[in-house]
């Protein structure tokens, strides 16, 4: 499985285009602020079909642009079922406060623990890990894993927004531990950090054990 970065926005979010490089079907995760310009250029060079649009949550700067996308590609857009209402809430996801109310879209499919998302002959499993969202959720598989505002590099997603809770982000926390595949290489929603998740377990200090959320 291919991916590739780009970095958009007032936050410098980043989004990621992924894709399966024999069947060419690809996904947008975390569109935010992507101009279809950048992306048309990749999607033509490689030759890539967007399938599925999906949000690691539902904060403004991670699905402004769903609507943008899902016009101009037909694509169908995933998000968890905790963080629907995300997606008509400009309280929820934030915009209210920064007065960049987005246009409410629609899901096509509420995502839940252990889904999974094809892309040809390839697979990204959905491990939800609320904390920063309740419907905050990482995509993985044995090589990738697309983290969000859940973990980043030595660092984790902030615990004090609405909807937050620093408790259940502890929860997250032993709960990716325990799963996510140690050779998985880290690709979180803002940083232009990369490392594996091995490496992760021993230097990011919320993982180690040295922080606790606040």
């Amino acid at each position: 499985m291919k991916y590739i970065k780009l970095i958009n926005g007032p936050i410098e979010e980043n989004s990621f285009i992924v894709w399966n490089e024999n069947f060419h079907e690809g996904a947008i995760i975390d569109p935010g602020f992507i101009e279809l310009e950048d992306l048309e250029k990749y999607l033509k060079e490689f030759n890539i079909n967007i399938k599925y649009i999906i949000n690691t949550h539902g904060h403004w700067d991670h699905i402004k642009n769903n609507k943008l996308l899902k016009n101009a590609y037909g694509a169908k857009l995933l998000i968890h079922e905790n963080d629907e209402e995300y997606l008509y809430n400009p309280q929820l996801n934030l915009s209210y406060y920064y007065e960049k109310e987005i246009e409410p879209t629609k899901a096509d499919q509420l995502l839940k623990e252990d889904d999974e998302i094809m892309l040809g002959d390839e697979i990204l499993k959905v491990m939800h890990t609320p904390g920063h969202t309740m419907g905050s959720i990482i995509l993985y598989n044995d090589k990738l894993a697309f983290t969000g505002d859940t973990l980043f590099f030595g660092s984790i997603g902030r615990c004090d927004l609405p909807n937050s809770d620093k408790e259940i982000m502890i929860k997250s926390i032993e709960k990716i531990k325990n799963i996510l595949p140690k050779e998985a290489l880290i690709l979180p929603g803002h940083g232009n950090m990369e490392s594996k998740f091995s490496e992760q377990l021993k230097s990011n200090p919320f993982l180690t054990g040295k922080m606790k959320p606040k």
